[in-house]
């Protein structure tokens, strides 16, 4: 008998159990159907979170399909937008690019990813970083927790953030508002522990977009992850997802490293990719060798460390923070047609961080964002 869960909520998810925890090797795969159903029943209050947490334990054990990935991305995609009309969330730019960096932050570096977004509005692309406050396992360092200590306020909702965007070509939105339901499963993931598929699709959700195209930017550390994210960004709305290698699965490149990225475009929504294009770089230039480790600190002091060393790049400090964040910046404007030659973009970048233009469109959303 086919269970929905108009049917029976409970005993889907019982079922759903009873196929997936049966062993190694031996658990049978769900349908996107179910996996769509069972995604709702978490994002409703009062929820088995034992059952919960079992079948998702399971389902990474077991290896999550495909289709048990889009089941789920399915659910969390119609749970966007509770108060905000799609419409409300088109900032007036014909393109925009979408930063999703580990929602659960960085643990052994300190990040300049944050900076990332104001550099590419300097550069005249328009950029949106989404994140959250903390969540684990690593309950690391997070673009969040650095705006607000640099004074931005990341409590905006998506029409506010949109109009930033508009006047100062950048913004932040958290996950809390833009999805809510998903965001109170925070405590549920903790007593988890391990990564779940939520760790996987929550970067993946759109929740604001461009007039004429919408493009995702993801760092991955596993070989498998650019086949599952290619999949589903197309799912999720973009009109493409350029993913990178990156220091602790984020989308900033170790710095005299080979640079691996790939670029996936899409015509239509939830359909294959239309064009897949590996982006072979080389080594960044001459560029340094490592980003500094993250403090032995409390969390207080790891934010001061990565807000300072993200402003004095920002105001042209050399050294391999900067360089990071010019091979980040320069693989996004190269992926989407900004310049020709790898080389064009980061002199491009390195120019924005020199004559000041980076510092003063980070500056600019801090002044906008407080008014």
């Amino acid at each position: 008998m086919k269970l929905t869960l108009k049917q029976d909520p409970k005993a889907l998810l019982r079922h759903a159990i009873q196929r997936v925890a049966v062993g190694p090797n031996r658990g049978h795969d769900l349908t996107r159907e179910q996996c769509r159903e069972l995604g709702r029943m978490l994002l409703e209050p009062g929820f088995d979170e034992v059952q919960a947490a079992v079948l998702l334990i399971a389902l990474r054990m077991k290896g999550e399909t495909l289709d048990e990935l889009q089941g789920l991305l399915d659910a969390f995609n119609e749970n966007l937008w509770q108060g905000d009309a799609r419409t409300d969330a088109l900032p007036r730019v014909p393109e925009l690019v979408c930063v999703a960096e580990p929602f659960d932050g960085y643990s052994r570096h300190v990040p300049v990813s944050p900076f990332l977004p104001a550099v590419l509005a300097a550069c005249e692309v328009p950029a949106l970083m989404i994140g959250v406050h903390s969540v684990g396992p690593k309950h690391g360092l997070t673009p969040h927790k650095i705006y607000r200590q640099a004074g931005i306020d990341i409590d905006l909702r998506a029409p506010d953030v949109a109009q930033l965007i508009e006047s100062v070509g950048w913004g932040y939105l958290d996950q809390a508002s833009y999805a809510s339901s998903l965001n109170r499963l925070a405590g549920l993931r903790d007593r988890i522990v391990k990564r779940t598929a939520l760790t996987t699709l929550e970067r993946l959700l759109m929740p604001m977009r461009g007039q004429q195209a919408t493009h995702l930017v993801l760092g991955y550390v596993h070989r498998a992850y650019p086949d599952i994210y290619a999949a589903l960004a197309g799912q999720a709305g973009y009109s493409s997802v350029l993913l990178t290698k990156g220091i602790e699965g984020g989308v900033t490149p170790a710095p005299n490293k080979p640079l691996r990225s790939e670029l996936s475009c899409f015509s239509d929504v939830d359909s294959e990719p239309r064009s897949r294009q590996s982006i072979s770089l080389g080594k960044g230039l001459d560029m340094s060798e490592s980003l500094p480790p993250v403090s032995d600190g409390s969390m207080d002091i790891r934010i001061s460390q990565c807000l300072d060393q993200g402003q004095a790049v920002l105001m042209g400090l050399p050294g391999p923070a900067r360089d990071t964040l010019c091979l980040a910046a320069a693989q996004i404007l190269l992926a989407y047609g900004r310049f020709d030659s790898f080389t064009a973009a980061v002199v491009k970048v390195q120019n924005s961080l020199d004559n000041g233009s980076a510092n003063a469109s980070f500056d600019a959303l801090v002044r906008a964002s407080a008014a």
